[in-house]
């Protein structure tokens, strides 16, 4: 096993309802660009050997992420319409998808993995005052 088919092998159980939805398991090519990104974020190389358990809750964190970044890719040209009497908001499941990953990020950020969080930024003020300088 390597550390690649040990993310596929997650990304499977925890995101069973993302997988079955976009028919992943017939989209191999789709769920390897997932689950790499995934370790990649985290410097694991995906051919490196089997996961060890220390790396696994880092792992899920991290492709929460990918996957919640990827549904967000595929929805983000969906559009809104109406037609037969219904009104139709496809853009929501865009919107969902946005709000689930920027919560993943937020779990990943809390652990402590670096890279998932916002910058911290400092204000500083600019004295105008210069002594006559």
């Amino acid at each position: 096993m390597t550390a690649l088919e040990d993310t596929l092998d997650i990304l499977a159980v925890r995101h069973e309802a993302v997988v079955a939805a976009y028919e992943l398991a017939t989209r191999p090519e789709q769920q390897e660009a997932i689950g790499r990104e995934a370790l990649e974020r985290l410097g694991i190389n995906p051919a490196a050997a089997t996961l060890d358990g220390a790396q696994v809750p880092s792992v899920r964190l991290a492709l929460d992420v990918s996957v919640w970044a990827w549904v967000e890719m595929q929805a983000a040209l969906l559009f809104d319409f109406s037609a037969d009497g219904g009104s139709y908001k496809r853009s929501q499941l865009a919107e969902s998808a946005a709000r689930m990953r920027r919560l993943a990020e937020e779990r990943a950020a809390a652990a402590g993995l670096v890279g998932f969080g916002w910058p911290a930024i400092e204000v500083g003020c600019v004295r105008l005052d210069c002594g006559g300088f």
